[in-house]
């Protein structure tokens, strides 16, 4: 056979061969692919026969975890109000307590507050008498709140009592300050309502100075020692009559009707009368420009006073105007020129009338500028001294830190003193000055037209002989 053709016949025979065995294969897989599906089958039956007897056991005990879950979701939100609560329910409480305590250090405060001023406000002999109680109560306080309010509380105790006596009246002993020495005397206290009396054993009786509080003690804690340091009250200087009256009174038995004065402003008004000062301590007050000042007061009075006189002693002319007439002062030496004069020309009369009027004119207002000047010059020479004394009370201030108000009052006071001098002086100096002025212009006023009028007649009759005198003016006041 040829080659090519014993190719072909293995190739067909390689053919039929793999085709058998590729027949037998297939046949192979199918069988095993079915067996393979018939066990998965069977398996998932048996696993879905499984789940289906596991779902109703699993469904309850995820509806019992459901509600598990919602029940302990409910405690909490129930847990959470409870705390909530209980803290907003601390907060309220810790905000009470913070009111309660600022509550009672607010009460506290204020009976330190009352003690304080109950004990300035009472006159130092009875601040000397309940000193040892008031320093045994304030002992008490430790520095805590309890002991403060026992320490205060008995001051506020002592204080009711105290003023129960006071209200009924009552007599105590003790020691005054007597002026003006200033030596102390024991005697008795009478105190009745507001009004405290005393009667020495040495005869001195009167009210007492009722100006208790004490400045230096008014802005410091109470201590045991500090009620301690009193000094006794000082008796006020009253009238003889007075003294005398209370001495009796308080001398009187128990039991008879006697008669006290009363002073209703408490001592005040004795205080004042006995702190007025005279003229001469108030001008000493003002120190040197109080000098300048008083001397032109004296100068203007006196000028006012030698002015005054002089102008008002010229009798204004009254009826009519002659030249034979009889009248006083410039008015008569106006006359006669004109009546002497023996010119042809009236306006030479006029011009030799005219210089004695001027004349007069400047011997009356001699003297005047003055009394204005002085007007003018007193309210600045008292303004002066009161910016040097004002300067004066501002280095105090600068000097000392704190300088008490007392004193800087009376500096300032001392201060006003010339500016008070200087428009006493101003004043009357300005009103004399402007009636002065006024009646002296009237007067001239007046003496021109006495001129006019005997210019006029001098140009009617210039040789008119003078006629039988008439009575002499009376000075017009």
């Amino acid at each position: 056979m040829k080659p090519a053709t014993t190719k072909f016949v293995f190739l067909l025979m390689a053919i039929g061969w793999g085709s058998c065995l590729w027949s037998q294969s297939v046949q192979q897989v199918r069988g095993n692919a079915r067996n393979d599906l018939k066990d998965s089958i069977e398996r998932l039956a048996l696993l879905r026969q499984k789940i289906e007897k596991e779902k109703i056991p699993l469904a309850q005990k995820v509806a019992q975890l459901e509600r598990d879950t919602r029940g302990k979701r409910v405690e909490i939100d129930r847990r959470l109000r409870q705390r909530d609560n209980r803290d907003a329910s601390l907060l309220q409480l810790q905000e009470e307590v913070r009111e309660n305590e600022a509550a009672l250090e607010t009460s506290l405060r204020l009976l330190k507050d009352y003690a304080r001023g109950w004990t300035q406000s009472i006159p130092s002999s009875e601040r000397i008498l309940h000193a040892n109680n008031l320093s045994s109560s304030l002992a008490k306080e430790k520095g805590d709140r309890a002991s403060g309010f026992t320490a205060y509380l008995e001051l506020a105790e002592l204080s009711t009592s105290s003023l129960l006596k006071q209200a009924g009246g009552g007599a105590y002993s003790g020691d005054a300050i007597v002026p003006p020495e200033g030596v102390r005397e024991s005697g008795i206290f009478w105190t009745l309502g507001p009004v405290l009396y005393f009667r020495g054993e040495q005869g001195s009786s009167g009210f007492l100075d009722k100006s208790y509080e004490r400045v230096e003690d008014s802005t410091l804690e109470m201590s045991p020692d500090s009620v301690r340091r009193n000094t006794p009250p000082r008796l006020l200087v009253a009238n003889q009559s007075t003294s005398t009256l209370i001495g009796q009174s308080l001398q009187s038995p128990v039991g008879k009707l006697t008669t006290l004065p009363l002073d209703p402003s408490l001592g005040k008004a004795l205080v004042i009368a006995g702190s007025e000062p005279t003229l001469i301590e108030e001008m000493q007050k003002g120190g040197i420009w109080i000098y300048p000042i008083l001397f032109f007061a004296l100068t203007s009075v006196l000028i006012a006073l030698f002015k005054a006189a002089q102008v008002l002693r010229i009798p204004f002319p009254k009826g009519p105007v002659t030249l034979a007439g009889n009248f006083g002062g410039p008015f008569e030496l106006l006359r006669k020129t004109a009546q002497g004069y023996r010119g042809k020309k009236p306006e030479i009369l006029e011009e030799i009338l005219y210089e004695i009027i001027i004349d007069w004119q400047a011997r009356l207002e001699k003297g005047l500028p003055l009394i204005a000047i002085t007007a003018a010059t007193a309210p600045l020479l008292g303004l002066l001294g009161t910016v040097t004394g004002m300067i004066d009370v501002f280095r105090q201030i600068t000097n000392f830190a704190n300088p008490e108000n007392s004193e800087l009052a009376r500096g300032i006071s001392e201060a006003l003193v010339t500016t008070k001098f200087g428009l006493i002086t101003a004043i009357p100096s300005l009103i004399a000055h402007a009636l002065l002025t006024r009646r002296l212009q009237g007067l001239v006023s007046k003496m021109e037209g006495f001129s006019a009028r005997l210019v006029h007649l001098k140009k009617e009759a210039p040789k008119e002989l003078a006629s039988e005198p008439v009575k002499k003016d009376e000075p017009s006041h």
